[in-house]
């Protein structure tokens, strides 16, 4: 599988299941891979925020110019530590790198306020794989609690996934669908106010990514066999909460879990990086 952002060498799918994925990030000298991973993580931003189709007419001249708009149109605001952002970008880059997707939208190009959050689903994407088509509807925490980031995943699938709630989420994506995505006019007749929801749910898959802080990196600093089985055990009790909320059966969902050493100095680098880039 093509990987857009070259994740490979930073991330690792430790578990591929139906209905789990987890992903390792690992250690660099006895020390988590914090900056490896925010390296791959800003290099989503700017299709992240222009949308997939921006990066086919994007001219080298305007490269240093569009990189600053797009750190800008993530957010300006000094109060990082509670925003979504951070966690619709892992979103976007394992639908990308690790399920083969591409954009649908870009919805956080279309928000009226710099600052402020973009409602409904985290990641609209698409899948074409020979006759088979998916639309992808991601859900995405960024927590220092996994249980609490799952709980919580779980419960938003809830509300999202009723149908009052997706005719609106679908009537405000089907009249910005880009012309150039491929098979437009399939998304177009598959978000339509009169399709049927069994045709929808036949057709959609909720991702849903927790990035979370975790006891892992407290008590190893390599990969061991030990710390493989406990990064497999960690995952499969936080899908056993995630399932005790979830109570959606004819929906394809995927639980995708990345384990990291802190949130807060994730998000704190992140918005670093961010910064600096907004003042190029």
């Amino acid at each position: 599988m093509s990987r857009p952002f070259k994740s490979e060498f930073v991330l690792e799918e430790k578990i591929s299941e139906a209905t789990l994925k987890a992903y390792h990030v690992g250690f660099e000298q006895n020390k988590f891979r914090l900056t490896p991973l925010v390296d791959v993580l800003v290099r989503v931003i700017p299709e992240f925020a222009f949308g997939y189709q921006e990066g086919s007419t994007l001219l080298l001249t305007d490269a240093w110019d569009k990189l600053r708009d797009a750190a800008r149109l993530i957010y300006t605001s000094d109060n990082y530590n509670n925003r979504g952002e951070f966690g619709e970008i892992v979103l976007h880059l394992l639908l990308r790198d690790f399920c083969g997707t591409i954009p649908l939208i870009s919805k956080i190009y279309f928000k009226d306020n710099r600052n402020s959050a973009v409602k409904g689903f985290d990641g609209v994407h698409i899948q074409i794989c020979e006759t088979l088509k998916k639309l992808w509807l991601g859900e995405s925490k960024i927590y220092t609690n996994g249980r609490s980031g799952v709980l919580d995943l779980a419960e938003d699938v809830k509300k999202h996934l009723k149908q009052d709630y997706l005719r609106s989420e679908f009537s405000l994506i089907s009249t910005k669908i880009p012309e150039k995505i491929p098979e437009r006019e399939y998304w177009i007749k598959l978000l339509d106010k009169h399709q049927t929801l069994d045709n929808i749910f036949g057709s959609i898959c909720v991702p849903c990514v927790c990035t979370y802080s975790s006891n892992l990196f407290k008590n190893y600093q390599d990969v061991t066999k030990e710390y493989l089985q406990d990064f497999k055990k960690e995952s499969h009790k936080l899908k056993s909460d995630f399932d005790t909320v979830n109570a959606v059966t004819d929906v394809e969902i995927i639980l995708m879990l990345l384990p990291i050493e802190s949130k807060k100095d994730l998000v704190k680098t992140l918005d670093e990086r961010l910064k600096r880039a907004q003042a190029i």
